[in-house]
This record gives C-alpha cells, sequence and structure tokens, in this order.
C-alpha cells in the first residue's frame, strides 16, 4: 500500500506522442552520433527498466536484437524523426506503455490533414462517433469491421508489432488516429492506394451491412468536431464544465465527480514535497498549456492550479446534508499524473478502511542512476537509509504492509506532513472516520483510463466500488512510472519505467482489466451512441437495482 501512494507516477497516457499529426524539422545525425545515441538508450534501458528483457525474448534475444538495431543503422547517417522510429519499433514489443521515445516518428507522422471522422471504443470494437463526410452521411453509431478487406484484428495486430501498448484497448486509440491518416493507415496496409480512396465496411444496429468508399480530400472541418454535419452526440441531463475537476447532482439520489486528470495543484504540491524532478518547469508548462502568465513565485503559481480535494469535499459534504446515497467517479480519458492526489478523497469517503482494505498488490522499484536523478537524490543520501545501497538495487514490497488501519494511517499522515502537505492537517480532524460513506460508489473508464487514474480506479475496486466501462489499455499488470532520459546526441528524449506493479499477482499474464459493467457495442447503440452511453448506461443500472 505504501509504495503506490509514495509519490507521483509522473506518466500521462501520451498516444499523440507516439502517432505524430505534427510537423518537426528533422535534424541530420551523423553514423557514429547515431550509434552513440542507440548505445545510450540500450544502456538507459537495460538500467532503469525492471524487466527489457522478458517480453523481447529473453536477455540473449533482447542483446541480439540491440546489436542489430546498431548495426542497421546507415552509414551516411539519418534523421533523428528516423532514429526514433527505429527506437519505437525496438520497443513495441516490451508492451510498456510508460517506456516511449518522445517527438516525431518518421512513420507515425503526417502533417498532412486528417479526415473528418471520429471513432469511439467499445468494449468489443470501434464505432463512428462523428464525421463531417458526405460519404459516412448516415453511418454515426455504426461500428466499423473492416478497412479495404482487411478486419479491425488484423489490423490491430499489425499495429501491435510497430508501436508499444499493453493490450488490446491501447491498440485501439491508435486505431482511432491511424484511421483518419492515409500515411498512418499505409503502416498497417501496405498496398493502399491514395488515388482509390479507403474503404470502411461497417454494421449498424440493426445488423446490417454496409460498405462506404472515403476519398481522402475533401472540405470540411478536421479540427472542430462541433462543426461536422454529424457532430458528436452528447446527453443534455447534466450541465458540463471545461474545469478538469467539478461535480453535479444528477438526481437526489446521484452525485457525479468528474476526474480529468490526476495532476491538480495537490500533484504540484507533491513533486514539491517529495522534490521529484522539475518542479519550475513542470508548472511552466502547464501555465504555457493554458496560456496563463505565471507567477514568480513557486507557490503562487502552485495555488493558482486547479485542485482536486476542495471540489470533492465540498461535494461530500453536500450529500451529507441532502442524504445522497450514490456518488459516480468519472475517469474517462483520465491519462495519469500523480497517486496521492486522490487519497484525501478516498479518505474522505472511507476513514480507516481506506487504510485497512485487503491489498495484496505487489510492487518492484529499480532505483537507477536516472531514479535517484527524478528524485534528486545521489547515493551518499541512499546509504543514510540502507548503508550497502548500490546503484541499480530492486526493491520488492507488497501492499498488504504489516500493522493496522490506525498505525497505517498514522504512518502515511505522519509522512505528509513531514513534507508539508497542506491537506493533511485538516483530514487529520477526521480521527480515521469518515467525512461521508456514499452507500454506492460507481466508477466511470474507459481505454484512457491510464497510469495513476487507471490506480485510483483499481484502489476503488478494492473497496468495492463498481467499475462501469470499456476496459483501460493499461494492464493491471504493468511496467510502471515513467523516468526521463535524453540522448546525448540528438536531444531525444524519453520515458522508461522504473517500476513495476502487479495488481493481480496470482495472474502475472493478466493484461486487461475488465469492468463490472462493460459497454459493449449494443449497450453502446441502446443509448444512441451517445459518448456519454456509459454514465447513462451506470445510471440505468442504479436505477434497476443491478449496482
Amino acid at each position: 500500500m505504501a509504495r503506490l501512494i509514495r509519490f507521483v507516477v509522473l506518466s500521462l497516457f501520451c498516444w499523440a506522442s507516439l502517432v505524430a499529426y505534427g510537423d518537426d524539422t528533422p535534424k541530420q545525425l551523423t553514423h557514429d552520433q547515431a550509434v552513440k545515441d542507440t548505445k545510450a538508450f540500450i544502456s538507459f534501458l537495460e538500467a532503469t527498466h525492471p524487466d527489457p528483457y522478458t517480453n523481447l525474448g529473453g536477455k540473449v534475444a533482447f542483446k541480439k536484437n540491440a546489436e542489430k538495431l546498431i548495426h542497421d543503422l546507415p552509414p551516411d547517417g539519418l534523421s533523428v524523426p528516423d532514429l526514433t522510429e527505429r527506437m519505437g519499433e525496438f520497443l513495441a514489443a516490451l508492451r510498456d506503455g510508460h517506456t516511449r521515445v518522445r517527438g516525431s516518428r518518421s512513420n507515425w507522422e503526417d502533417p498532412t490533414p486528417r479526415l473528418a471522422v471520429q471513432f469511439g471504443i467499445v468494449s468489443d470494437g470501434l464505432v463512428i462517433t462523428a464525421s463531417d463526410l458526405a460519404e459516412l452521411k448516415g453511418t454515426q453509431g455504426d461500428q466499423l469491421l473492416a478497412v479495404n478487406g482487411h478486419p479491425i484484428p488484423e489490423l490491430m495486430s499489425r499495429m501491435s508489432q510497430q508501436v508499444a501498448t499493453e493490450n488490446e484497448y491501447g491498440t485501439y486509440y491508435g486505431m482511432t488516429l491511424a484511421l483518419r491518416s492515409f500515411k498512418l493507415l499505409k503502416n498497417l496496409i501496405p498496398d493502399l492506394d491514395r488515388s482509390q480512396g479507403v474503404q470502411y465496411t461497417l454494421v449498424d444496429e440493426k445488423k446490417n451491412k454496409l460498405e462506404r468508399t472515403i476519398h481522402w480530400d475533401g472540405d470540411h472541418h478536421p479540427e472542430d468536431p462541433e462543426k461536422w454535419s454529424e457532430s458528436p452526440r452528447q446527453w443534455s441531463g447534466m450541465a458540463r464544465s471545461d474545469q478538469p475537476f467539478y461535480y453535479r447532482f444528477l438526481d437526489n439520489r446521484t452525485a457525479y465527480l468528474r476526474v480529468a486528470n490526476m495532476m491538480p495543484r495537490e500533484g504540484y504540491e507533491v513533486m514539491k514535497g517529495y522534490k521529484v524532478g522539475d518542479l519550475k518547469a513542470t508548472l511552466e508548462d502547464y501555465y504555457k498549456k493554458h496560456n496563463r502568465e505565471m507567477p514568480a513565485d513557486l507557490d503562487s503559481a502552485i495555488q493558482g492550479i486547479p485542485s482536486l480535494t476542495e471540489p470533492a469535499t465540498e461535494m461530500l459534504e453536500k450529500m451529507k446534508q441532502q442524504g445522497t446515497p450514490n456518488v459516480i467517479v468519472d475517469l474517462r480519458g483520465n491519462g495519469g499524473g500523480s497517486t496521492p492526489v486522490i487519497i484525501p478523497f478516498f479518505y474522505e469517503m472511507y476513514g480507516d478502511d481506506y487504510f485497512g482494505r485487503n491489498d495484496d498488490a505487489e510492487f518492484v522499484t529499480v532505483k537507477s542512476q536516472l531514479y535517484l536523478d527524478k528524485y534528486h537524490s545521489s547515493v551518499e543520501e541512499e546509504r543514510k537509509k540502507d548503508p550497502g545501497f548500490e546503484v541499480g538495487e530492486y526493491v520488492f514490497e507488497s501492499g498488504n504492509e504489516p500493522g493496522t488501519a490506525v498505525e497505517k494511517r498514522n504512518k502515511k499522515f505522519g509522512e505528509w506532513n513531514s513534507k508539508g502537505l497542506n491537506w493533511a492537517k485538516p483530514l487529520e480532524a477526521q480521527n480515521g472516520k469518515p467525512l461521508y460513506r456514499p452507500a454506492k460508489v460507481i466508477v466511470l473508464c474507459d481505454p484512457g483510463t491510464f497510469s495513476a487514474a487507471f490506480q485510483a480506479m483499481f484502489l476503488l475496486h478494492q473497496m468495492k466500488a463498481t467499475v462501469v466501462g470499456v476496459p483501460s489499455a493499461q494492464s493491471p499488470n504493468a511496467f510502471m512510472e515513467a523516468t526521463e532520459f535524453v540522448l546525448p546526441e540528438s536531444g531525444i528524449k524519453g520515458y522508461i519505467s522504473n517500476g513495476m506493479q502487479l495488481f493481480m499477482p496470482h495472474d502475472p499474464t493478466a493484461n486487461v482489466y475488465h469492468p463490472d459493467f462493460e459497454l459493449t457495442y449494443t449497450i453502446f447503440s441502446k443509448y444512441g451512441a451517445d459518448t456519454d452511453a456509459s454514465l447513462r448506461y451506470a445510471l440505468d443500472l442504479i436505477k434497476a437495482g443491478k449496482i
């Protein structure tokens, strides 16, 4: 348990960093530069990753493939995107969503406009959720079976050989991007002819099969689906907000909490308290992304970021006043961030039962040099805690750490207070009791529920919450905790997992966590291809007494 909530998981579900539509100016590398970077890449991977060998066929096969990667580098050099492409393909077999190279990949970058079609993911396939193409008129809500005669499972198999995904739902996500680009789709269908367009084989909710041929050129609004002729359908039963954390009361029996990411204000407080990464640079990235001027004072900058704890606490207080029995926690599309930020909310709902829950998860951490750099530590600092410490040691921990719930709570609160985390003091007043414990907790998930968000979902599952939606692209037994590396010649950046989590240690090969109630194509169709189908499904399950 301590391992899971101790520090930041600085990795977002970022397929966009793998499958890019951007346009970077390639930098040319000499052969010697490419060799130096490739050797550094392999060295970082072996030193930091808990197991870079097994999924690549064992250590001997890994070494053989690494040697081939170096041997195949062109003698006259190559561009940075080309080198990134080769490294990305090398990592594909690792099946690790947290280990990746960033930036443009030559085969998976397309600066040309995308087709104005949007695909959604249900538990048993891909569906058209919006489009602005005359050829697809009337197909909103139809399921995609094949492309140019190639069944979707066949194309997914080809994609998984080129881009790292942890399970089929991660590959589905990649397909939603590749299907909109001629260049990306050609990686999966080599004989694709642009002049001939692309043929979709579809089936509607009445089991009628149809085929549509789409041309790659057209006049539409590919970047603004709301302006499309068949825009995304969205349930009108709830007022939306552009804030990442907000709540609503859907009726007198059910509250709704939106958690769009796991990097609220509290995440930056964790970074500061635990001395993880570059706090200033991360804050600068946040303010730049949101087109806001960043205060010079870092504490003021942190305070300028939306809180998760504040709206979550306010919601529970109102639920208590009104006697609202149910809450839906929406983690759809939440790519992760920092696991500790949501623990105060869990404690407010469950009190000491949260710390006393049965947690048979297992965790592995490799304390490599990159890991020490991330935590601003050193061999000397580590040897103050363990005199025999050596770089590269493995740390093994269990979720079921010894001690009573009270002892675990006191230990965690002591840790939080020692790190200066602002949420600790107000929570201590609960003295192990919930602020308000809902009778039913429901979690919404989809393939984008990744990394720290997946962990949050699984923690609620351990607390007997009901999970509704589409399986996550993350495996329950997964490599975790992305640690950044930078290659010396090209400046290529990337991440390598320095840990591993086993949420299903008794089934180590499990790579999909299935929700209690999955959103199948049949159920999705029942709600009229609504992008909020899983939310409406959860509400109907509550009304029917099935949750």
